[in-house]
């Protein structure tokens, strides 16, 4: 399922290339095929670079044009790949509750994918707004930053069990 999902990525990427089609076709085949390959030899060190691939052929389809009105439906592409891809490591060798599990995991993936599209939305949507600017307005959004990356870091802190 993550392959077909990178290969629609990348499918959609070839499509709306222009400028740079042949340079966006070969990172995007190479992104895929890495994909496969990392899923075929159950690798997960190269499960990021597949995806790096992949948003490096966006960011190059990219250039310097306007802001893409897709972009957050290419970011909840890449968050169901990932997922998904990392979905599939784990599964191998597993096949107790798998049945049970697979609904829960896929509606989770699903929901994953669909926040990232709406958090893009939202940040993209932010971005549209003119607050004007200033000193003040760049210290809001410094303080804004750190609060976000301290809650982010207070969230993915590891619990101790006991």
């Amino acid at each position: 399922m993550a392959v077909v999902g990178a290969a629609g990525v990348a499918v959609a990427l070839v499509v709306q290339a222009d400028e740079y089609f042949w340079p966006v076709v070969a990172i995007v085949g190479a992104g895929v095929a890495l994909l496969a390959l990392a899923l075929a030899l159950a690798a997960s060190t190269l499960l990021p670079w597949s995806l790096v691939a992949l948003a490096a052929a966006y960011a190059l389809h990219l250039g310097d044009g306007p802001v893409d009105a897709w972009s957050p439906v290419y970011a909840g592409a890449f968050l169901a790949v990932a997922e998904g891809a990392y979905w599939s490591l784990e599964l191998r060798g597993r096949a107790q509750d798998v049945d049970r599990l697979t609904e829960r995991r896929a509606v989770r993936i699903v929901a994953i994918a669909l926040g990232g599209v709406a958090v893009g939305g939202l940040a993209l949507a932010a971005t549209a707004i003119d607050l004007g600017s200033g000193v003040w307005l760049d210290i809001a959004g410094v303080a804004g930053a750190i609060v976000a990356l301290t809650l982010l870091a207070l969230v993915a802190r590891p619990r101790a069990k006991g």
